[in-house]
């Protein structure tokens, strides 16, 4: 009796996590299919590893300015991180050239240089670009590194 107690509580608790599954996948379903995220700031999502956290890329054409910020696996709140700085090797067209995105202070949220989720970057090869390849160089994201992971902007990485 008491086996088959425990097994039926185990069997519910089974079908308790089948249902928050079930419940995120058919959202992803309801969307076409496929499990999308919405980057907060209306930019380019870079994903590390399978879907561990996101790198959002926010670009200013007009003055060639690339932000930067490290997002959690759905893309929906900062990560701070203790990088000095994240560089980018970037594409376009003919010519590859790397940046560097630096820490950004922001006093509304209290982040600091060396404590931030976000990083900056200018590059006059940006200015008046639409689209262009990138690679993230050396990133360390809750304590795991990630190495030279490719994207497109504006498309990002993300597999369709």
């Amino acid at each position: 009796m008491i086996t088959w107690i425990r097994t039926t509580q185990w069997m519910s608790a089974v079908g308790v996590l089948a249902l928050a599954l079930y419940g995120c996948d058919a959202k992803a379903q309801e969307k076409g299919g496929k499990h999308e995220h919405k980057p907060p700031h209306n930019g380019t999502l870079v994903v590390f590893g399978n879907e561990f956290a996101h790198l959002e890329l926010v670009l200013d054409p007009a003055t060639g300015t690339l932000d930067g910020y490290l997002l959690d696996g759905e893309a929906e709140n900062p990560i701070r991180a203790v990088e000095k700085s994240i560089s980018l090797k970037l594409k376009t067209g003919a010519s590859v050239f790397e940046l560097t995105l630096r820490p950004v202070e922001n006093k509304l949220t209290g982040e600091t240089v060396g404590d931030t989720s976000q990083f900056q970057g200018q590059a006059d090869g940006l200015k008046g670009l639409k689209e262009f390849d990138g690679w993230v160089g050396n990133v360390l994201v809750k304590g795991k590194v990630f190495n030279n992971v490719w994207f497109n902007f504006p498309k990002g990485n993300e597999s369709e």
